[in-house]
C-alpha cells in the first residue's frame, strides 16, 4: 500500500540569515512543514529562549508546522567532554523545545569516525543512552547517516541501530550523505537493506565526479526511483529538502531575480521532488 508522504524544507536551506523570509517563501511555495537546524545566533537548541520563542511565533504566524529538529548532536569524538553536556542538558532541552513546537522527532549522528574497524562499543552505548533520554522526554530519535561519522552510509547506520536494539531509535535515511561516504548505489542496493528502519528522509544531490553537492536532478542518487520505492513501501513520513547548494551551478540559470542562489536552488529541488511524488503516487 502506498504511503502518504509530506514534503518539508530546512529553513536555513532557504535563507540562513532571515528565518522570517525563509518561512514566508516556504508558505508562498505551498509547503506545510519546515525542519529546524540553525537560527541566526546558532544551532538549535543552543540559542537563547527568546530567539526560540520568536521563531516559533513566526512559524505559527506563517501557518506552518515543524517536521523535526536537527541539533547536530554527536558530530564529535565519542569521548569528547561535550558529550556529557549533550546527554545531561542539550538533548533534554532539544526535546522540550521540539515538543513545544509540535514535533517529537530529533535527529543525531553517531560520533566522528577516528579509526577504521568495527564500531566501538562506547558508540553503541552512547547512542542507546540518547535513545533512552529521548523516549523519557517524549521524543523519537533518528540516527542520520553522515560521512565522517560512524554510520557514514545507510548500511553502517542501520548496523548501529540494530546493535542498540531500541524501538525508539530509527534511521534518518540520507542517500546523498551515503554517496559522499563512498556508496556507489544508495538506491536501490543500499535502500533495500535498510528500508525497514527508515522513519525520516533528508534529500540532497551529490556528484562523486566533482566530489561536491549538486541539485537533486543531477548526481548519483536516483531520486525518482527512491521516492517511488518509498511510496510503494508504505512510507508515510517526511521528505525533507536539504539543498546544500548555496551558489547556482553554472548550468543552472536563476529564473527569478528576486531569489538568491540558495533560495532558487531550494525551490528547484522542491519542484523536482514534487514532480517525483506526482509520478510515484499518480
Amino acid at each position: 500500500m502506498a504511503g502518504v508522504m509530506q514534503v518539508s524544507i530546512f529553513t536555513d536551506e532557504i535563507n540562513p540569515d532571515s528565518p522570517k523570509r525563509a518561512l514566508e517563501l516556504a508558505k508562498e511555495w505551498g509547503v506545510t512543514h519546515v525542519e529546524i537546524r540553525s537560527l541566526p545566533n546558532g544551532r538549535f537548541p543552543a540559542v537563547p529562549d527568546d530567539e526560540l520563542e520568536n521563531f516559533h511565533s513566526l512559524v505559527e504566524g506563517a501557518g506552518l508546522r515543524v517536521s523535526g529538529v536537527s541539533p547536530g548532536f554527536c558530530k564529535c569524538a565519542w569521548d569528547d567532554r561535550s558529550v556529557r553536556h549533550v546527554l545531561a542538558e542539550g538533548l533534554p532541552r532539544a526535546c522540550e523545545w521540539a515538543r513545544r513546537w509540535g514535533t517529537d522527532l530529533i535527529s543525531c549522528f553517531a560520533f566522528d569516525k577516528s579509526a577504521s574497524g568495527s564500531v566501538p562499543s562506547a558508540v553503541i552505548d552512547l547512542v542507546g543512552e540518547m535513545s533512552v533520554i529521548s523516549r523519557r522526554h517524549g521524543c523519537r530519535l533518528v540516527l542520520e547517516n553522515e560521512a565522517g561519522c560512524w554510520g557514514a552510509t545507510g548500511l553502517e547506520a542501520a548496523g548501529i541501530i540494530r546493535r542498540v536494539g531500541c524501538e525508539n531509535l530509527r534511521l534518518c535515511w540520507d542517500p546523498g550523505n551515503s554517496c559522499r561516504a563512498g556508496s556507489t548505489c544508495p538506491y536501490p542496493e543500499e535502500y533495500m537493506r535498510v528500508r525497514d528502519l527508515v522513519s525520516h528522509v533528508h534529500m540532497k544531490g551529490f556528484d562523486p565526479v566533482s566530489g561536491s553537492w549538486c541539485l537533486m536532478d543531477k548526481g548519483l542518487v536516483d531520486w525518482p526511483g527512491q521516492i517511488a520505492a518509498l511510496s510503494a513501501d508504505g512510507y508515510a513520513g517526511f521528505l525533507v529538502v536539504e539543498t546544500h547548494v548555496h551558489i547556482s551551478p553554472d548550468a543552472f540559470v536563476v529564473v527569478d531575480k528576486d531569489l538568491c542562489g540558495q533560495e532558487e536552488n531550494t525551490l528547484h529541488n522542491l519542484t523536482f521532488v514534487r514532480s517525483c511524488l506526482d509520478k510515484a503516487t499518480g
